[in-house]
């Protein structure tokens, strides 16, 4: 006895509303997802002491954000424009393809660890957070420290809680700040865009008993995947 083949139902057609058909276009989907990562990456400079100018530029908002060099009451052996150096040259080294460790400072710099529990200070008030602000809001007159606050910024993304950071460095188009390609990194506006289409996905299946294609669950999931990003990500995706 032969055995009849079950028919596979036949997808109904989409919808109408489901998703505009405007939609790429009205959220500038092909700037945000493919230009704008790229055209808004730093290009990486060799580190270099900051100039008086550039000090300038800063110390007022390290001032304004009671930044001072003082550990447990009792003042260090290093002004602020140091000790803001010495955690630029850190955080602009590489070291086998990644982050340099802080045992990598050079001597003159400092104890390491007296640098780094200055920058982890910093990062918990908010200073590299507000560095970066200041640098979108001045590109021309901080450009040269483009670089360096950058790096500053993307290697304390954990302290200052990673998903916050993420989505400022992102909103700022400063996207060398972030700790890997966009792409590969949760985005919840993103998903934000997503939304009225997902729930219109899943209110048509429900109310109108809709036998969605296959090819539209695929991009649901590929959609899924852009705005939730890689559940791990290698350092070695680190900008330079």
């Amino acid at each position: 006895m032969l055995l009849r083949r079950r028919r596979r139902r036949r997808a109904d057609p989409i919808p109408a509303g489901i998703i505009p058909k405007d939609f790429v276009v009205r959220h500038d989907l092909l700037r945000r997802l493919c230009l704008d990562p790229i055209t808004g990456l730093t290009p990486p400079r060799p580190w270099a002491p900051m100039t008086d100018n550039e000090w300038a530029a800063l110390e007022p908002v390290l001032a304004g954000m009671g930044c001072g060099l003082h550990d447990r009451g009792r003042p260090l052996d290093c002004t602020p424009r140091e000790r803001l150096d010495a955690i630029f040259r850190w955080a602009t080294t590489k070291h086998r393809g990644g982050r340099a460790p802080w045992r990598m400072l050079p001597e003159e710099f400092g104890k390491p660890d007296t640098v780094s529990r200055s920058y982890r200070r910093w990062a918990r008030q908010g200073l590299w957070a507000r560095l970066l602000v200041e640098l979108a809001l001045k590109r021309e007159a901080l450009a040269s420290l483009a670089h360096r606050l950058c790096c500053a910024f993307r290697r304390a993304i954990r302290i200052m809680g990673s998903l916050r950071s993420i989505v400022l460095a992102r909103r700022l188009k400063l996207f060398s700040a972030l700790p890997a390609p966009s792409q590969v990194l949760p985005d919840p506006d993103l998903s934000e865009i997503y939304r009225p289409i997902h729930l219109a996905f899943a209110d048509s299946m429900l109310k109108r008993l809709w036998f969605p294609p296959a090819r539209l669950f695929r991009l649901l999931r590929s959609m899924h995947r852009i705005a939730g990003g890689r559940a791990r990500i290698p350092r070695w995706m680190e900008p330079a």
